[in-house]
């Protein structure tokens, strides 16, 4: 089976029918034909990337495609309209399947433009879905997503004679393998390899990985060489960022926090920002009394994975930038809030690859579950982990540094 090249990132209109290749061995259907269903988060789909390299060697014969509902922000979102299944040039910057050498192909639904339709435009773009589906004629569909009812009907109607995905799901019954397995209980890199183990899958390592492409690491060296950076100082990346504003440390610390590395660290701090980030952004640049450099990386994974292997430490909060960070191979911090350690809080713990939780009981959720709730008259943080105070942070980075 040939890899990936530029003329299989298609629509519906131009993929082409693959003959179905499945075998038998010890009476067991070995896969040929593999479909990952995903959603577009970032953490996610690095997660996912043990799994697609463990599964690729024990078959390495096989094909495999990944298809996501992309989670487009507004203002991309405004640009496109659900015609067919198409990966855009935004999608493809956007991906950390697009330098993956496990993933053979894949393709991305504009999951706001799809949710927008309804009545008759809707039954139309469900079936448009299906009938792509079939017609790349796969022998085993994995959906990813736990109680996305509508990636099991897919798989369902995709014909697909090996259809996987967790025990606990209302539609679990028009599954065929369905491993008793939680994000909560392993994490999420175990969880996407216990997928791929279900159908005799062997894993070996759990390292996530990310190949920066070659293109993002020549903007990267243009971009850092223009800026005329002090040579002698490390850089450290700062990513704000985070998918909602309770789990974002409150700002005015990390402004601090930045200032204190800036003039007592030797060190030259940059301050990442993707698409969705110009907020938190703007409301830590009032708070620093330290001049900032700002990097844009909006619309580019591979720029910002390229910027982040370039420093020596990357503070974040729980979010996809972290787990990119980890997947580059550089020291990270990351800032967690109660419980959500179960799912996300996935590497092991040393000194390059830390995070900071608040200890003590919260004052308004219960014992054993975090309700993400920020304090009233705040904008960002939730109570936990406000928990976290600047003294934490400053201990933990310098130590970080020293040791890297």
């Amino acid at each position: 089976m040939e890899g990936r090249s530029d003329g299989q990132w298609g629509s519906i209109a131009d993929c082409r029918t693959v003959c179905l290749e499945v075998n038998f061995e010890n009476g067991r259907m070995t896969p040929k034909r593999i479909l990952f269903i995903t959603e577009g988060g970032l953490g996610d789909h690095v997660a996912m990337t043990p799994a697609l390299r463990e599964l690729k060697k024990s078959f390495p014969e096989s094909f495999v495609c990944v298809f996501t509902t992309y989670r487009m922000p507004t203002d991309i979102e405004k640009k496109h309209q659900f015609e067919d299944l198409y990966p855009s040039q935004v999608e493809k910057d956007n991906s950390i399947f697009t330098s993956n050498k496990n993933v053979d192909e894949m393709y991305v639904l504009n999951r706001y433009a799809f949710k927008s339709l309804s009545g008759i435009a809707r039954v139309k773009a469900e079936l448009a879905v299906v009938r792509f589906l079939r017609s790349k004629k796969f022998d085993t569909v994995i959906s990813t997503f736990p109680h996305k009812d509508r990636f099991i009907l897919w798989s369902f109607f995709a014909r697909a004679k090996i259809r996987v995905g967790a025990r606990n799901q209302g539609m679990r019954w028009l599954l065929t393998v369905t491993p008793d397995i939680e994000k909560s209980r392993g994490g999420v890199v175990e969880y996407y390899c216990d997928l791929v183990r279900a159908i005799g899958a062997t894993v070996s390592s759990t390292r996530t990985e990310y190949l920066v492409p070659e293109s993002s690491a020549r903007w990267a060296d243009r971009l850092l060489q223009e800026l005329h950076l002090d040579p002698s100082k490390r850089l450290v990346a700062v990513h704000p960022g985070a998918s909602g504003s309770y789990k974002v440390w409150p700002v005015e610390r990390l402004a601090a926090l930045m200032d204190h590395m800036s003039t007592k660290l030797n060190v030259t701090v940059v301050l990442l920002k993707g698409v969705m980030d110009g907020g938190i952004v703007a409301a830590i640049q009032k708070s620093l009394r330290t001049d900032a450099i700002e990097i844009d990386c909006s619309g580019s994974i591979g720029n910002l994975a390229a910027v982040l292997k370039r420093c020596s430490l990357c503070v974040t909060n729980d979010s996809g930038p972290r787990h990119l960070a980890v997947a580059v191979g550089i020291p990270s911090l990351a800032f967690f809030r109660f419980h959500h350690d179960k799912e996300w809080d996935v590497y092991q713990a040393v000194e390059s690859c830390a995070t900071l939780k608040g200890v003590g009981a919260c004052p308004v959720c219960p014992p054993d579950k975090c309700l993400d709730r920020v304090p009233e008259g705040e904008q960002f943080g939730s109570y936990c982990l406000r928990m976290v105070s600047l003294e934490d942070a400053i201990r933990k980075v310098e130590s970080m540094l020293k040791a890297s």
